[in-house]
């Protein structure tokens, strides 16, 4: 008896102390994960994250190619751009990225030190404020790529469009390099739309509408762009901030901005879409869609989002 109760007294304790030893690992683990440190991705791991169904390939109507050759319009979307934003500098997603975007983080940081003691422009979020102050304000960097193996993936669609992207360098923006601008903005404030957009931001961010590019429905304005954005959802700043770097990136010999390759294209935020594929994947939205549609049960932990931005194509084919 003796040793049969010593026997189960210490059998208990053995599977009390493994209970508690996975305990301990498992909320490790959580910790691990709710901070981010143990995902890590590659670029060939992108298009498996991708909801397909966004092509959306639809028939529009008909069309005639001189001397009389009939054709169809069609329409569809293609994977056009990565983007991920993060809320430490010289912060990636993408394990092998690592290196080049913390070293643009310390080039960045240095040169709004260099800079930043120049400027005398009050900055401003976007939100109408004349500061950067108040509930609700945050702030995101962004890092704009070419959509990765878009060309191979998108080979069995690709017909005579004629504006089919060129394939180029895989970052397109890293907005630590862009620090000054995207911080402080100086430019930015001078632009003719700044002024206007944070006005509308507020009417937009009630009645979704869109004025132009100047707000983007329900996630409020366009301008300025920079890192800084007043919402009450981390998810839909997110956005805000992939969209307005996505617009900065697709300019044309700015001077005022730092991109690294233009995106080939001019953006259209009413007919182009996003899709959110981490931490959760949403299925492509409407840039400005209500985020009462979408925007629940998508919060990383981490701070980390990253963000297909699908360009709407339409052309006739014979």
């Amino acid at each position: 008896m003796f040793h049969y109760e010593n026997s189960l007294k210490f059998t208990c304790f053995v599977s009390r102390s493994l209970l508690a030893k996975m305990a301990i690992q498992f909320v490790l683990l959580l910790f691990s994960l709710l901070a981010g440190e143990s995902f890590a991705l590659e670029t060939g791991d992108i298009p498996g994250m991708v909801s397909w169904n966004c092509i959306d390939f639809r028939v529009i109507g008909v069309c005639v190619k001189p001397p009389g050759i009939p054709g169809i319009v069609i329409m569809y979307w293609e994977p056009a751009l990565l983007v991920e934003t993060v809320k430490r500098p010289g912060d990636t997603l993408i394990e092998s990225l690592r290196p080049v975007i913390a070293d643009s983080a310390e080039q960045g940081a240095k040169s709004l030190i260099s800079a930043a003691g120049q400027s005398a422009v009050p900055v401003s979020s976007g939100s109408g404020s004349a500061k950067l102050s108040g509930i609700n304000l945050q702030f995101n960097e962004a890092h704009v790529y070419e959509f990765p193996l878009r060309d191979q993936v998108m080979a069995f669609i690709d017909t005579e469009c004629p504006d089919k992207l060129a394939s180029g360098s895989f970052i397109k923006y890293l907005s630590e390099l862009d620090s000054l601008e995207w911080r402080i903005g100086a430019v930015e404030a001078l632009h003719p739309k700044s002024a206007a957009s944070a006005a509308s931001g507020l009417t937009c961010s009630v009645t979704g509408a869109f004025l132009d590019d100047l707000c983007m429905g329900f996630w409020g304005p366009t301008y300025p762009r920079r890192g800084f954005i007043t919402h009450q959802s981390e998810v839909v700043g997110s956005a805000v901030a992939a969209v307005r770097a996505v617009s900065i990136s697709s300019l044309l010999g700015s001077t005022a901005h730092i991109v690294l390759e233009n995106t080939g294209f001019v953006p259209s935020f009413e007919s182009d879409k996003l899709e959110l594929i981490y931490p959760v994947q949403s299925g492509c939205i409407k840039i400005g869609q209500n985020p009462i549609s979408w925007e629940s049960g998508k919060l990383s932990f981490s701070g980390k989002y990253l963000w297909v931005y699908w360009r709407r194509r339409i052309c006739c084919v014979y």
